[in-house]
């Protein structure tokens, strides 16, 4: 694969799989592209040497043991366990490559999975890597913010998170008219632009089930949903529904819509994650650069045996080497 794009990869929670995948990833991929690293050296030499692997690819190596804020940071790797040590090199190597980003030294971030807990227990208060990308990397030409969560294989099974991580009980607040028009847009002109798809058909998930059964199971549907998808569609957007989620993920649907719009995380993720769960990558679009990530987490109860399979975090470097 040969682009002159330049990419930088975060390696995640030092307890975890993210160097492992990382490595094996890169190990089959010889790429020409430029690629930074970013995290601790100290621990990534660690993980070569404990799990008995080489980093065979051309990299540059963006070291923080240095940076003021982990001098003091305890790099001891504990294996599959959440640390606020892990935490603390989890989010200033995700924060170096996101300066990286705005100053344009690299072109897309790809990240190796962190823990929220871990983070968390670092004192940095994040519903996961999306919520720091969207705070900190500069948006595209002074416009206003808007980070989407988009989970993509590249067979073209789409599915867009219309709220992420919420409690189940939060989602029917977080439903709005303003939210699903901005993101509707939003997500049609970048399966246009990033995507080049011509006329985006989109197929958008109901909040309830039986898409609330004419109001019996609720009444988002007709109070809010159907009525701005109308709205929507009288602006030339193709999207359509709402249509009852447990219906919906079918392989002609697969087949016929270019994008599913889930209304909260599992009723999007289950389906997708089900079908491709290797071929899966997780996509931060919206915001001034690409980001991608592989679909699993940090894989606690594996790390440290060398057997975590680095499929999605081959299919998130492509992934980013063609959208960047």
């Amino acid at each position: 694969m040969m682009n002159n794009k330049k990419i930088g990869l975060t390696l995640g929670d030092i307890n975890g799989v993210g160097i492992e995948v990382a490595v094996k990833a890169l190990n089959q991929m010889a790429l020409d592209n430029s690629i930074f690293l970013f995290g601790s050296r100290e621990v990534f030499d660690y993980h070569l040497n404990f799990l008995q692997i080489k980093a065979n690819f051309n990299y540059e190596f963006v070291d923080l043991d240095n940076n003021e804020n982990l001098k003091k940071i305890d790099k001891t790797v504990k294996w599959g366990k959440n640390e606020a040590n892990s935490g603390f090199i989890s989010f200033y190597s995700l924060k170096k490559a996101i300066d990286y980003a705005n100053d344009n030294k690299i072109d897309a971030i790809i990240t190796a999975p962190t823990s929220k807990k871990a983070m968390n227990m670092a004192g940095f208060h994040y519903n996961g890597q999306t919520e720091i990308l969207q705070k900190y990397l500069k948006s595209n030409d002074g416009k206003e913010k808007n980070a989407q969560m988009l989970f993509c294989t590249n067979g073209g099974f789409r599915v867009l998170l219309l709220t992420r991580h919420l409690s189940l009980k939060q989602v029917p607040k977080a439903i709005s008219k303003e939210i699903i028009i901005k993101n509707v847009i939003k997500i049609n002109d970048i399966l246009k632009n990033n995507f080049k798809i011509n006329n985006p058909k989109i197929a958008f998930c109901a909040l309830n089930p039986h898409a609330g059964e004419d109001g019996l199971f609720g009444c988002e549907e007709i109070n809010i949903i159907n009525p701005t998808l109308n709205e929507l569609k009288k602006q030339g957007i193709d999207v359509n529904g709402a249509f009852s989620a447990d219906t919906l993920f079918t392989q002609e649907n697969i087949l016929k819509y270019d994008l599913f719009i889930s209304c909260y995380h599992d009723q999007g993720l289950i389906p997708i994650k089900l079908l491709y769960f290797d071929k899966t990558v997780n996509t931060t679009v919206g915001l001034s650069k690409i980001r991608t990530s592989p679909t699993h987490g940090t894989a606690f109860d594996i790390a440290g045996k060398n057997i975590a399979n680095e499929l999605s975090m081959i299919e998130a470097i492509k992934l980013a080497l063609k959208l960047a």
